[in-house]
């Protein structure tokens, strides 16, 4: 008698975009969570999804999260296994513990404790000047904070940086093209990478990028009725490279061309008055363009920029200009 073939709880998929489509039946990801909790005997609780999000992430009772991966996002799975347990209580903020691991049908996943707090995205465009100052000069000091940690232990994820710049230069051009950057700035790119290779290529030293220093990634918490960053979440994107990668988050998400707040960011993480110059601006635009994930009519948050913007130079002074 022939064995009745047991359905597996997630399905086997080969692309980003089936992936996109099974995400409309969450009923999959409950069931699997449900089996993740089983696995490490642990008890039932509640299972509430997070809208956002690359992958599926689950708010798992009241003190736990539940994050699974498709198979083509293993490397962010492992990225964030190994930033997790590299960072945990080495921060003057915290980040979420990883309790469990594992892997199903080909899914990798992680449990971790939750963080109390609220997302900064939610309160930032409201949010004053003056506490926008505090918020910006502690994000400096924590980005330099990881920036300062040994990297001994991430060597998989190091990107290995000449190489990794060099595929998104050669990708640079197709990728604006694709995003609907205004064609007068795509026509420059290359000319205007091309005059700061030198700025963005070379690297003295690795260090620890999460690459998402977004107000997604930050959760603040009130003090005396001033906003503070308390917690630090999402490593999936973590690699190992150049320093001045993780610096443009900050720039097109937060400071959205308010030099005095960008002075304050960069003079936070380390640089003196006079390292603050067109030289810096420059590489900082050049990294921007080419951020794997670089679409710049969503990222860079000032209100009608493309009708300030004629050239890279004016993109440059706008977004990053000392």
């Amino acid at each position: 008698m022939k064995t009745p073939s047991i359905k597996p709880i997630l399905p086997s998929i080969h692309s980003f975009e089936e992936f996109e489509v099974l995400k409309q039946n969450i009923k999959f990801f409950e069931n699997a969570a449900k089996e993740m909790m089983h696995r490490h005997h642990l008890p039932e609780a509640s299972l509430t999804l997070f809208s956002e999000g690359t992958n599926i992430v689950f708010a798992y009772g009241e003190h736990q999260v539940i994050k699974i991966f498709p198979p083509c996002h293993f490397n962010q799975f492992h990225s964030d296994q190994l930033a997790l347990k590299h960072l945990q209580g080495k921060l003057s903020v915290k980040t979420p513990a990883l309790e469990y691991e594992g892997e199903i049908n080909g899914w990798p996943y992680i449990i971790m404790t939750k963080l109390e707090g609220t997302l900064l995205e939610t309160l930032w465009e409201t949010m004053n000047h003056e506490n926008k100052l505090v918020i910006l000069c502690e994000l400096g000091a924590l980005i330099r904070e990881v920036h300062s940690l040994p990297t001994d232990g991430l060597e998989e994820i190091d990107c290995h940086w000449p190489q990794f710049i060099k595929k998104q230069i050669d990708h640079c051009v197709e990728r604006h093209r694709s995003t609907g950057l205004p064609s007068e700035l795509v026509l420059q790119i290359p000319s205007y990478l091309e005059s700061i290779h030198e700025l963005i290529t070379p690297i003295k030293k690795s260090v620890l990028l999460t690459g998402e220093y977004t107000p997604m990634n930050f959760l603040v918490k009130q003090v005396d009725g001033v906003w503070h960053i308390d917690g630090l979440i999402d490593f999936g994107d973590a690699m190992l490279g150049l320093p001045e990668y993780d610096l443009l988050g900050p720039g097109a998400f937060l400071i959205q061309g308010d030099k005095t707040l960008l002075r304050a960011f960069l003079t936070a993480y380390g640089y003196s008055s006079d390292m603050l110059t067109k030289t810096l601006s420059a590489q900082l635009t050049g990294l921007m363009l080419l951020h794997q994930y670089s679409n710049l009519n969503v990222q860079i948050r000032v209100d009608s920029w493309r009708e300030k913007v004629s050239s890279i130079a004016d993109l440059q002074n706008l977004v990053w200009g000392l």
